[in-house]
């Protein structure tokens, strides 16, 4: 840690050859510098953890007292940098979801709300039909084990599918029609 962050227990700032002595309006004043380090720490550390959207790390920032001119220098800074990328962001957020058995509708709404455009969202959703279809055969198997042996089977693996966000068409195609 730096000398410059350090505080003694008299709650003066240590003396340094080029500061000019603490009157008690300038300690009151919060170092803007500081401020911008501590701010822009934080969003690495959570980069750092797993990739976020722009619109996360705005939030997060936020949500921990830092104030919006602030922030936008910050998120500037990860941009202009490549530190944050909402279309990195966007491939690992499918490739996770996809891997746990959530379909393309379901994936599209929750990075919506993550502030994705859907621009993003066009070029990473759109895989053929075959792989949605593997995806929802998966995931039927890993939860149930069998394919539907009746008409309330199927009705429940078919609400299953439609709440990890499976169109209808593709449920219909992955369960086949449901003969009484």
């Amino acid at each position: 840690m730096s000398d410059d962050l350090s505080i003694s227990l008299t709650g003066a700032a240590p003396a340094t050859a080029s500061a000019a002595p603490a009157t008690a309006s300038a300690a009151d004043e919060p170092d803007p510098e500081a401020a911008y380090r501590a701010a822009l720490n934080s969003a690495v550390r959570s980069l750092g953890q797993r990739e976020h959207g722009r619109q996360e790390i705005e939030r997060k920032l936020q949500r921990k007292g830092h104030d919006r001119i602030l922030v936008e220098r910050v998120v500037a800074y990860l941009l202009e940098h490549d530190l944050l990328s909402d279309t990195r962001f966007a491939e690992a957020y499918i490739r996770a979801r996809v891997q746990r058995g959530y379909g393309p509708m379901k994936i599209r709404q929750e990075l919506s709300a993550r502030g994705i455009g859907e621009r993003d969202l066009e070029d990473q959703l759109t895989e053929p039909s075959e792989f949605w279809e593997s995806v929802a055969e998966k995931g039927l198997t890993r939860k149930f084990g069998h394919p539907p042996g009746n008409r309330d089977e199927w009705a429940i693996q078919a609400r299953f599918l439609a709440r990890r966000g499976f169109p209808s068409d593709l449920i219909y195609r992955v369960l086949g029609a449901q003969n009484d």
